[in-house]
């Protein structure tokens, strides 16, 4: 029995289209368009161990709770559609679904961020964060750029497919990965790939926040260390980049895209539209809508 059709067995469901992705080498990610209706009654889906992680992209408001280890349930809870789910499938998981059901379902081999930190020459991911409900705009396009592929000639399709699968698993291992434990050098600094995974997970997570104890645990370090080797490799505490990247991200999205003042704030992480201005434009001397005016590319 293929990925897919494990998959699609464990929702109640036959036969689903599926797309089988080789983004690098020998490692395959499976996409799987999941349809079906439960009406008013609930379908336990049991998802085995497995050493992969399972990103569902809703494409319709779904009504699920998990089952928890010891058969406890959580409260049932609408996930909208657009919204996406992040597991980890190392000890399987157990959820419970009721009513219409419509989601693309990606199945992600954990040797295939190996691969990518190979082919990268990035530090390894030993783990990803479990999300929830979360929007994230990169799976959501994607999954808007799979659905028509299903339907698609091979020799069309195939030809694609690889530089997305790539791109996803990229934007996962950025965005989400949780690096080992990590250890700066014998003269307290970063090494290059531990400081270019620290910056990665930060451009990756911008508009986020990325407190500086979140940054600590995905890059594998604590607190302390991750401040310290920071400053000590960059000249620049964490929070003092983060503030210069952001203003650089936001000059970028002025000049460069027809994105409003209230867009870019949140894509750069501002709080709201008020304190982005006021941040520019202290240290631009210009508020951002001027500023785009004379360096509109």
């Amino acid at each position: 029995m293929t990925v897919s059709e494990k998959i699609a067995a464990c929702f109640g469901i036959n036969a689903a289209r599926a797309l089988a992705i080789r983004p690098l080498y020998e490692e395959t990610l499976t996409v799987v368009h999941l349809e079906h209706s439960y009406d008013n009654s609930e379908h336990t889906v049991l998802l085995p161990a497995d050493d992969a992680f399972l990103v569902v992209l809703y494409l319709v408001d779904v009504d699920h709770c998990d089952i928890l280890p010891d058969g406890a349930r959580t409260p049932l809870k609408t996930y909208s559609r657009g919204s996406m789910c992040l597991i980890s499938l190392r000890n399987g998981a157990a959820i419970s679904v009721r009513g219409r059901f419509e989601a693309l379902a990606f199945h992600i081999p954990s040797a295939l961020f190996i691969e990518l930190a190979e082919e990268a020459g990035e530090p390894r991911i030993d783990d990803l964060t479990t999300c929830r409900g979360i929007d994230d705009q990169v799976v959501r396009n994607i999954g808007g750029a799979l659905m028509p592929m299903f339907d698609m000639p091979d020799e069309v399709r195939d030809t694609l497919l690889p530089h997305i699968g790539l791109a996803l698993s990229a934007h996962l291992a950025h965005r989400y990965g949780r690096s080992p434990i990590q250890h700066l050098s014998g003269t307290g600094q970063l090494s290059p790939l531990q400081e270019k995974r620290i910056k990665a997970y930060i451009a990756a997570n911008l508009s986020g926040g990325t407190p500086v104890d979140k940054i600590a645990e995905a890059c594998g370090f604590s607190v302390d260390a991750l401040c310290s080797g920071f400053l000590s490799t960059t000249g620049q505490s964490v929070s003092e980049w983060i503030a210069s990247y952001r203003m650089s991200r936001a000059q970028s999205r002025l000049s460069r895209t027809g994105e409003t003042i209230a867009q870019i704030a949140e894509e750069c992480g501002f709080p709201n539209e008020d304190e982005f201005v006021a941040t520019f434009t202290k240290a631009e001397g210009v508020p951002p809508a001027a500023w785009r005016l004379r360096n509109r590319h």
